[in-house]
Protein backbone atom coordinates (compact mmCIF):
# COMPACT_ATOMS: atom_id res chain seq x y z
CA UNK A 1 0.00 0.00 0.00
CA UNK A 2 2.91 2.17 0.05
CA UNK A 3 3.60 3.06 -3.44
CA UNK A 4 -0.37 3.85 -3.72
CA UNK A 5 -0.46 6.16 -0.82
CA UNK A 6 2.86 7.91 -2.45
CA UNK A 7 1.92 8.42 -5.97
CA UNK A 8 -2.29 9.50 -3.96
CA UNK A 9 0.54 11.91 -1.94
CA UNK A 10 2.40 13.18 -5.24
CA UNK A 11 -0.95 13.75 -7.29
CA UNK A 12 -2.46 15.51 -4.33
CA UNK A 13 0.20 17.82 -4.65
CA UNK A 14 0.00 18.23 -8.22
CA UNK A 15 -3.02 19.05 -7.84
CA UNK A 16 -3.00 21.81 -5.33
CA UNK A 17 0.20 23.22 -6.47
CA UNK A 18 -0.11 23.69 -9.85
CA UNK A 19 -1.47 27.46 -9.47
CA UNK A 20 1.91 28.37 -8.25
CA UNK A 21 3.35 28.06 -12.16
CA UNK A 22 0.68 29.48 -13.74
CA UNK A 23 1.50 33.10 -14.09
CA UNK A 24 4.35 32.17 -16.72
CA UNK A 25 2.20 29.65 -18.61
CA UNK A 26 -0.77 31.76 -19.64
CA UNK A 27 -2.60 34.95 -19.59
CA UNK A 28 -5.53 34.15 -17.97
CA UNK A 29 -4.87 33.45 -13.96
CA UNK A 30 -5.26 29.88 -12.75
CA UNK A 31 -8.65 28.65 -11.85
CA UNK A 32 -9.40 26.27 -8.81
CA UNK A 33 -12.54 24.11 -8.76
CA UNK A 34 -13.99 22.04 -5.54
CA UNK A 35 -16.94 19.95 -6.04
CA UNK A 36 -18.86 17.10 -5.03
CA UNK A 37 -18.31 13.67 -7.07
CA UNK A 38 -20.53 10.59 -6.98
CA UNK A 39 -19.21 7.59 -8.98
CA UNK A 40 -20.16 4.29 -9.45
CA UNK A 41 -19.16 1.40 -11.24
CA UNK A 42 -20.70 -1.70 -13.10
CA UNK A 43 -21.18 -4.17 -10.06
CA UNK A 44 -19.45 -7.67 -9.95
CA UNK A 45 -15.98 -6.36 -10.98
CA UNK A 46 -12.85 -6.55 -9.08
CA UNK A 47 -11.36 -3.33 -9.27
CA UNK A 48 -12.98 -0.38 -7.36
CA UNK A 49 -15.96 -1.22 -4.30
CA UNK A 50 -18.93 -1.77 -6.32
CA UNK A 51 -22.33 0.44 -5.67
CA UNK A 52 -22.07 4.15 -5.39
CA UNK A 53 -19.46 6.54 -4.31
CA UNK A 54 -19.79 9.45 -2.93
CA UNK A 55 -16.74 12.17 -2.14
CA UNK A 56 -15.26 15.86 -2.90
CA UNK A 57 -12.79 16.72 -5.99
CA UNK A 58 -10.69 19.84 -6.20
CA UNK A 59 -9.19 20.86 -9.54
CA UNK A 60 -6.22 23.25 -10.30
CA UNK A 61 -6.64 24.91 -14.58
CA UNK A 62 -4.10 26.49 -16.07
CA UNK A 63 -5.44 28.39 -19.50
CA UNK A 64 -3.14 27.82 -22.23
CA UNK A 65 -5.04 30.88 -23.87
CA UNK A 66 -9.10 31.23 -23.85
CA UNK A 67 -10.15 28.09 -25.80
CA UNK A 68 -7.13 25.17 -24.09
CA UNK A 69 -6.77 24.72 -20.40
CA UNK A 70 -4.42 21.93 -18.58
CA UNK A 71 -6.02 20.67 -15.29
CA UNK A 72 -5.07 18.60 -12.63
CA UNK A 73 -7.36 17.08 -9.85
CA UNK A 74 -7.78 14.56 -7.14
CA UNK A 75 -10.87 13.23 -5.81
CA UNK A 76 -11.23 11.29 -2.37
CA UNK A 77 -14.70 9.17 -2.23
CA UNK A 78 -16.53 7.32 0.28
CA UNK A 79 -18.41 3.69 -0.52
CA UNK A 80 -20.95 4.40 2.76
CA UNK A 81 -24.00 1.84 1.89
CA UNK A 82 -22.56 -0.84 4.36
CA UNK A 83 -22.59 1.76 6.98
CA UNK A 84 -19.63 3.47 8.44
CA UNK A 85 -17.78 0.62 9.73
CA UNK A 86 -17.67 -1.00 6.42
CA UNK A 87 -16.55 1.79 4.42
CA UNK A 88 -14.34 1.74 1.51
CA UNK A 89 -11.97 4.99 0.32
CA UNK A 90 -10.69 5.36 -3.49
CA UNK A 91 -9.12 8.26 -4.17
CA UNK A 92 -9.11 9.32 -8.13
CA UNK A 93 -6.62 11.74 -9.25
CA UNK A 94 -6.43 13.02 -13.03
CA UNK A 95 -4.99 15.20 -15.65
CA UNK A 96 -7.16 16.24 -18.49
CA UNK A 97 -7.37 18.78 -21.27
CA UNK A 98 -10.03 21.10 -21.12
CA UNK A 99 -11.60 22.28 -24.23
CA UNK A 100 -13.68 25.05 -24.21
CA UNK A 101 -16.81 24.94 -27.31
CA UNK A 102 -17.84 28.10 -29.02
CA UNK A 103 -21.46 29.32 -28.06
CA UNK A 104 -24.12 32.09 -27.46
CA UNK A 105 -25.36 32.81 -23.84
CA UNK A 106 -23.74 33.25 -20.34
CA UNK A 107 -23.25 29.16 -19.82
CA UNK A 108 -19.87 27.60 -21.27
CA UNK A 109 -19.75 24.17 -22.39
CA UNK A 110 -16.74 22.33 -22.24
CA UNK A 111 -15.23 18.48 -23.18
CA UNK A 112 -12.76 17.27 -20.79
CA UNK A 113 -10.26 14.48 -21.18
CA UNK A 114 -7.07 12.68 -19.94
CA UNK A 115 -5.54 10.09 -17.73
CA UNK A 116 -5.70 9.20 -14.25
CA UNK A 117 -6.29 6.22 -11.78
CA UNK A 118 -8.47 4.65 -9.13
CA UNK A 119 -6.58 3.79 -6.00
CA UNK A 120 -8.52 2.17 -2.94
CA UNK A 121 -7.40 2.97 0.01
CA UNK A 122 -8.21 -0.15 1.94
CA UNK A 123 -5.14 -2.11 0.97
CA UNK A 124 -7.08 -5.20 -0.62
CA UNK A 125 -5.69 -4.41 -3.87
CA UNK A 126 -7.95 -3.68 -7.30
CA UNK A 127 -7.66 0.10 -9.05
CA UNK A 128 -5.63 0.92 -12.11
CA UNK A 129 -4.81 3.79 -14.83
CA UNK A 130 -8.05 5.45 -16.36
CA UNK A 131 -8.67 7.21 -19.38
CA UNK A 132 -11.51 9.90 -19.11
CA UNK A 133 -13.57 12.12 -21.42
CA UNK A 134 -16.27 13.93 -20.51
CA UNK A 135 -18.30 17.30 -21.04
CA UNK A 136 -19.30 19.93 -18.47
CA UNK A 137 -21.06 23.30 -18.43
CA UNK A 138 -19.99 26.47 -16.07
CA UNK A 139 -22.99 28.50 -15.28
CA UNK A 140 -21.10 32.45 -14.35
CA UNK A 141 -22.54 33.71 -10.78
CA UNK A 142 -20.86 36.76 -9.75
CA UNK A 143 -17.89 36.20 -9.05
CA UNK A 144 -17.40 32.51 -9.23
CA UNK A 145 -19.28 29.91 -11.62
CA UNK A 146 -21.23 27.01 -10.55
CA UNK A 147 -19.68 23.73 -12.83
CA UNK A 148 -21.91 20.67 -13.70
CA UNK A 149 -20.55 17.90 -15.66
CA UNK A 150 -20.38 13.86 -16.27
CA UNK A 151 -17.00 12.22 -16.68
CA UNK A 152 -16.89 8.61 -17.22
CA UNK A 153 -13.20 6.60 -17.08
CA UNK A 154 -12.28 3.19 -18.42
CA UNK A 155 -10.56 1.29 -15.40
CA UNK A 156 -7.93 -0.60 -17.02
CA UNK A 157 -7.19 -3.37 -14.16
CA UNK A 158 -4.26 -6.53 -14.38
CA UNK A 159 -7.09 -8.91 -15.37
CA UNK A 160 -10.01 -6.89 -16.41
CA UNK A 161 -11.67 -3.56 -17.67
CA UNK A 162 -14.30 -1.87 -16.64
CA UNK A 163 -16.70 1.75 -16.80
CA UNK A 164 -17.00 3.90 -13.98
CA UNK A 165 -19.61 7.01 -14.70
CA UNK A 166 -18.71 9.96 -12.29
CA UNK A 167 -21.22 13.16 -11.76
CA UNK A 168 -19.56 16.35 -10.59
CA UNK A 169 -21.05 19.54 -9.29
CA UNK A 170 -19.71 22.60 -7.65
CA UNK A 171 -17.47 25.96 -7.78
CA UNK A 172 -15.03 27.51 -9.73
CA UNK A 173 -12.95 30.39 -7.76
Amino acid sequence: MRPLLRLATLAAAVALAAPAGAQSFGSAPPRIGVGFDVTGAIPGQDLIPDGVAIGLRVRAALPVNADLSLAASVGLAAHLWDGRADARYVMNPQTSLIVTLPGRGPNVRYVLGGFGGFIPLDGNGGGGPTLHAGIGTAIPLNDTSLYLEVDPSLLIGTNETTLVLSGRVGVIF
